[in-house]
């Protein structure tokens, strides 16, 4: 007994069919759960040098509670010999972050670490206006320093004893 199969065209345009009631959906906030801005964290140390003592320090004690405590980071230990430690922060937006800690103690480093877990990844730039607005008010900002009249508020009982 022969199975019947269908053409492959047939099988395509099905499978196509289906699909379409289910969209990709793009990594925002917002939508579905919380995209953590910080994808991987990644720790350069040297075996020999001094400057990398603290951090091997961090590195024994502190690091495997930290990639336990944030299982949505990739945490990486990469020896780099003759270098300065580094910690390097990759975001999902594509920027990356390095921060030197050849002179923080081990008990300075969890706060650098924590610095660059907790940074959006955008590059950091001053805002000359208060409000960021596509269309900017013709009447500009309200102050209550431009009104000339002070507006009292009052009920009808001091209305009524003046």
């Amino acid at each position: 007994m022969a199975s019947f199969r269908l053409p492959r065209v047939l099988n395509d345009v099905i499978r196509a069919h289906n699909d379409q009631f289910i969209k990709p959906v793009k990594p925002k906030n917002g939508v579905g759960a919380f995209v953590f801005p910080c994808r991987k964290l990644v720790f350069n140390y040297c075996e020999r040098s001094g400057s990398s003592k603290s951090m091997m320090e961090y590195l024994q004690t502190e690091a495997v509670k930290f990639a336990q405590s944030n299982p949505q980071i990739e945490v990486i230990v990469q020896p780099r010999p003759s270098k300065h430690p580094i910690v390097r922060a990759f975001y999902t937006n594509g920027q990356q972050k390095a921060k030197c800690v050849r002179k923080c103690s081990a008990e300075e480093i969890p706060e650098v670490v924590k610095s660059l877990r907790d940074h959006s990844g955008h590059k950091l730039h001053r805002w000359n206006r208060y409000v960021i607005s596509d269309t900017p008010s013709v009447r500009g900002i309200y102050s209550p320093f431009h009104v000339k009249e002070v507006h009292e508020i009052s009920d009808q009982r001091s209305r009524q004893q003046k």
